[in-house]
């Protein structure tokens, strides 16, 4: 085994790898880009800037780099030895899945459907006698499924700490098409983390780990108990989307994270069940994949069951965002609270706000009711420049005219879009 500066040595090489390597800096321009399309969507919406692409992007990296030393860690101490060509088979079969629907972009789609491979090249070992089919087919009978689905499993596990730590703060407002012509308010909660992982792997080169760091270790590959192993530091993005209109996004997040929680704990014993139970690898192969189906019915059914909540409200203004930086924001006025009082003047809509704020020149005082229904009483001094500005947006009414098309779309209707764009722009 390796001694502790051996270790602390290809770590070390692992890191200044990770910092040469270009992919890194694609997925971190990717996450920035992301951040600035959701902020040009703001301004388009609301004409102002909820959100800072850069701030978002730095946040997304650090918290990315936690959430990427969870998985690291956990996954040594539980064994999970991972092949390199297993990582990028998983990788090229999720990019491909992609072009049919970009959610199909997360890796339990693409570890699960490469474990049904495996299982199909084992039951017809002699492909057709092309030779790169050959290659192909023999990298297929060689894949080990179960620590891949662990890490997996893990990985999942970490999106749903970093969903619920972090996931309401990326949150953004929209005006959508909601039934019967009607237009609504909701939020789309998408979030992206740069999460590098530190991996073993199996190597041949005899200066990695040759013995096992404790009895049976590697957990989920006994047969390579006697094999050498590397650290292998592999940069890769871990990201969020769903939508909500019928909760706020803090509501949001706590049960997203919570099913994926669950979501990940099953398809890691099912891994670990499949240690000693072969056949049970068919089992988490299929909860990957229809496990993960099941987290966007979820989802999508509970919003469909519950009633809208971001339209107007017959007792006052309905708070759709607070802007950062303003009167709003100190008061403490949060999403989905309604405005009941400002000043002593009962207000039922926008028109009514600013005479209301206008009342008390030098001081501001409300009643708002929360998301609970309770009424909770606050008050700031207003500053010369600010006593016509809040700092809210509220819930869409009969004026608003603008929302945002919310179809589901793949790799290919998206880079259609966009070359539709360069076009209309040329």
């Amino acid at each position: 085994m390796l001694n502790g500066w051996g270790m602390l040595s290809d770590v070390l090489y692992g890191i200044v790898q990770l910092l040469l390597n270009p992919l890194l800096y694609v997925f971190a321009l990717f996450i920035y880009l992301q951040y600035r399309k959701q902020m040009a969507i703001e301004r388009q919406l609301f004409a102002v800037r909820l959100h800072i692409p850069l701030v978002q992007t730095i946040r997304s990296i650090g918290w990315g780099l936690v959430g990427g030393l969870l998985v690291s860690v956990i996954a040594a101490a539980l064994g999970v030895v991972v092949q390199v060509t297993d990582i990028w088979m998983t990788a090229f079969l999720a990019i491909l899945l992609a072009f049919f629907r970009l959610r199909f972009l997360c890796l339990a789609y693409a570890a699960g459907l490469l474990t049904l491979l495996h299982l199909v090249a084992l039951l017809w070992p002699q492909p057709a006698q092309f030779s790169t089919v050959g290659v192909v087919w023999g990298w297929l009978m060689e894949v080990q499924p179960v620590p891949l689905l662990a890490l997996v499993a893990l990985l999942h596990l970490a999106e749903a700490m970093l969903v619920r730590a972090v996931g309401s703060r990326d949150a953004s407002p929209l005006f959508i098409g909601g039934k019967r012509g009607r237009i609504i308010g909701a939020y789309q909660l998408q979030s992206f983390w740069l999460t590098p992982l530190l991996l073993f792997v199996p190597t041949d080169s005899s200066s990695g780990v040759t013995e096992a760091l404790y009895s049976g270790w590697p957990l989920f590959s006994s047969e390579w108990s006697s094999a050498s192993f590397a650290l292998l530091l592999l940069p890769a993005v871990t990201g969020f989307s769903d939508l909500t209109q019928a909760m706020t996004p803090r509501q949001k997040v706590r049960e997203s994270s919570r099913v994926l929680t669950w979501y990940a704990i099953l398809l890691l014993g099912l891994s670990y069940a499949a240690v000693w139970l072969p056949a049970l690898v068919v089992l988490a192969a299929l909860f990957a994949v229809a496990g993960h189906e099941a987290l966007v019915w979820y989802s999508r059914r509970r919003e469909q069951a519950l009633p809208p909540y971001f339209i107007q409200s017959s007792k006052g203004i309905k708070v759709m965002a607070v802007i950062p930086n303003t009167p709003a924001e100190e008061l403490g006025i949060l999403p989905g609270e309604i405005i009941v009082k400002v000043n002593g003047i009962s207000v039922r809509d926008k028109e009514q706000l600013y005479p209301a704020l206008q009342a008390n020149p030098a001081f501001c005082k409300m009643e708002v009711l929360t998301y609970q229904q309770e009424v909770k009483f606050l008050q700031c001094a207003v500053y010369a420049g600010n006593h016509h500005q809040l700092g809210i947006i509220v819930v869409p009414d009969q004026e608003t005219q603008y929302y945002m098309d919310i179809r589901k779309l793949s790799l290919v209707q998206l880079l259609g879009k966009q070359l539709q764009k360069l076009k209309m722009g040329a």
